[in-house]
């Protein structure tokens, strides 16, 4: 005989929820490499920054790749057990992260990291939803749980970000194995050790797919993050990865359609027409939300003297995401058309740019980003909520886990890195073009050039330099000056151009009544949630 409820019978029903959300919220706390660790972690080894912001995607890969491994794990194991063990193995490659300075283990655990935080996570949620009840209706299911994960997240970077900054940057493995260890704890006082299914063996489990998945991810990954500084395709290297890309993805699709229990089938896409539509519109949000390179950018340079102003930004986020995301989920559970929802989002990310268009200058103030950041954070909150509802509404349990796959690659492998590498590289080549302009103008005949070399000299002269090398370091500062101004200048551009590409973008999406097919009845095949 299964037990019905994985806690312990002695665990009263008011302690249940709040453990669950402390659980969702210490694994926020579970972190490898960031992008405020990848820095450091090149600067430390002397590795590549390309090479570790490639091995920070890795992370992602891992974590989406785990998703249709997740499914079958947990049919396997007991619950408690498949939690303790994913805990303890969270504290072994966090501890071994913190004790052990070697490069490849940092990079490569990464990746294992990422697949342990996913199945804590879908296990997490899945006892989270059974506890509310209310959040079986997509809308207000998406508005809390995206409230909770993308809140702790924030509450993260703002424990973390000063820790780093005071201490070793190691000390971001040894926040996580506490984290680690401490979920350990309320899931051995909160689970018994009880079976609550049959045991399904693993050997259904498509590896074959699962390694062609990963591997197609991971030279995407490699080419959108080596193109830049290789030169793209004029680089064999870039060539290479490109074509085992496309090899192995073709071998991948081929598979999905040619086995009996595929590693993600791929018909949901036909079977239900919502998926594409919310999937494209999640990639499109994406290259917004990748926008915030832009502000991070701009951040670094301005800000970079003051202490702690990824926490001040995180804090500003956090409450936008603390607006947002249950604003959006109380909204579409009360049947606000999908289409103005996504128009208000496209709006708000317009307002955001525009502003920031508006704000950048040599020497500026963080009071006056704060409306940039949070209106870029709730554009972020009501566009994904409300695109996550529409994808999920009326999928049936055993297309479910297929859905979530297909949304968390579009969204973090396509979405999130090739709007990285497209704002990356438009930055790059207008700084490059600016700069060119700018260096056009600047000869000796013209009185400001003159003027501020012999100012710059003058002060190299007094700190006791010789003329030669005094005037060699005043062209370095020109130099300098002139390179920053054509990076604000194509700030300014390219934030402009996408402010304008996102005021189309909210007029055009009120005209795609397809976003309406859960509501108007004589369309919609399905129950409505």
């Amino acid at each position: 005989m299964y037990e019905l409820s994985p806690y312990r019978k002695n665990i009263s029903d008011w302690i249940k929820g709040p453990a669950i959300i402390l659980l969702l919220l210490l694994q926020s706390f579970v972190l490898a490499i960031t992008s405020t660790t990848a820095s450091r972690l090149s600067a430390f080894y002397g590795v590549e920054p390309e090479t570790v912001t490639w091995f920070s995607q890795i992370g992602t890969v891992g974590l989406v790749s785990a998703i249709p491994i997740y499914y079958r794990l947990k049919l396997y194991f007991k619950k408690s057990d498949l939690l303790t063990g994913a805990l303890i193995c969270q504290v072994i490659l966090s501890l071994c992260c913190y004790l052990i300075s070697y490069a490849p283990l940092l990079l490569v655990s990464n990746f294992f990291i990422s697949i342990l935080k996913l199945i804590c996570l879908l296990d997490f949620i899945s006892l989270l939803t059974d506890r509310f009840p209310v959040m079986r209706h997509r809308a207000l299911f998406y508005g809390i749980y995206y409230t909770i994960a993308r809140v702790g997240g924030e509450l993260a970077d703002i424990f973390v970000n000063p820790t780093i900054e005071e201490h070793e940057w190691q000390a971001i493995y040894l926040i996580a194995t506490i984290a680690a260890g401490l979920c350990i704890v309320i899931c051995l006082l909160l689970f018994h050790r009880e079976r609550m299914h049959r045991k399904v063996p693993l050997y259904q489990v498509d590896w074959a797919s699962m390694l062609f998945f990963t591997g197609a991810s991971l030279l995407f990954c490699y080419v959108l993050t080596y193109g830049q500084t290789r030169d793209w395709f004029n680089n064999q290297q870039i060539v290479a990865a490109f074509t085992g890309f496309c090899g192995l993805t073709f071998l991948f699709i081929f598979r999905q359609y040619h086995v009996k229990r595929p590693f993600w089938d791929l018909r949901v896409f036909k079977d239900y027409k919502q998926i594409p539509l919310g999937i494209t519109f999640m990639v499109l949000m994406y290259a917004f939300y990748s926008t915030s390179l832009l502000f991070n950018k701009y951040a670094a340079y301005t800000f970079h003297g003051e202490e702690r102003y990824l926490s001040v930004i995180a804090l500003i986020t956090l409450c936008a995401y603390a607006i947002s995301f249950p604003l959006a989920g109380i909204l579409l559970y009360k049947r606000m058309p999908v289409r103005i929802m996504l128009s208000i989002a496209f709006l708000l990310y317009a307002a955001s740019l525009f502003i920031f268009f508006l704000d950048v200058q040599t020497y500026n103030s963080m009071h006056n980003l704060i409306a940039a950041y949070l209106m870029q954070g709730m554009a972020y909150g009501v566009m994904l909520t409300t695109l996550s509802t529409f994808t999920a509404t009326n999928i049936p349990r055993e297309s479910n886990g297929d859905r979530v796959m297909g949304s968390l690659s579009f969204r973090y492998i396509l979405g999130s890195y090739a709007g990285y590498s497209l704002f990356s590289n438009w930055l790059f080549r207008g700084t490059t073009r600016h700069d060119s302009y700018l260096s056009e103008g600047i000869t000796f005949n013209n009185s400001i050039y003159s003027s501020e070399i012999q100012q710059f000299k003058a002060g190299f002269l007094s700190h006791g330099m010789d003329s030669i090398h005094a005037n060699s370091a005043a062209v370095v500062m020109i130099a300098k000056k002139i390179e920053l101004q054509a990076m604000l200048l194509t700030l300014r551009e390219v934030s402009l151009f996408m402010a304008i590409a996102a005021v189309i973008i909210a007029l055009i999406v009120l005209f795609i009544r397809r976003f309406e097919m859960h509501e108007i009845a004589e369309e919609n095949r399905y129950k409505i949630v």
